[in-house]
């Protein structure tokens, strides 16, 4: 079974996207902030990271970034974001991001990009 952190901040977004993962058996661990997000991931590996970019105490470029820089062992990650904007997705992708995608998203291709990143 993957793991996967989903670190997202909205609890309807959450839900939806623990739900599809676990429908899909997918062992899924929750974060609603990236200073949580940042303490589980010393802790513990994950095949997965989905991760917001408007966080609440630590927002999701600064957790990349904090990781990067602490050589911490990150996943995959999978950045699911309200911003649509060019910058945003090459900041994401300096920081070392494999996919990202906005909201809302389109279920099926979420699915796709999930099960792409933990095989």
């Amino acid at each position: 079974m993957k793991n996967v952190l989903i670190v997202e901040d909205n609890e309807t977004n959450m839900k939806l996207f623990a739900d599809i993962l676990e429908a899909k058996n997918y062992n899924v661990t929750k974060a609603f902030d990236g200073l949580e997000a940042y303490n589980i991931l010393k802790k513990e590996s994950f095949d997965l990271l989905i991760l917001d970019i408007q966080l609440p105490i630590l927002d999701g470029f600064s957790l990349l970034k904090k990781i990067k820089d602490e050589n911490i062992d990150c996943p995959n990650t999978l950045i699911v974001s309200a911003f649509a904007m060019d910058k945003d997705k090459q900041t994401a992708k300096a920081l070392g991001c494999n996919n990202y995608i906005t909201k809302p998203i389109d279920i099926m291709n979420f699915l796709s990009i999930v099960e792409k990143l933990t095989n």
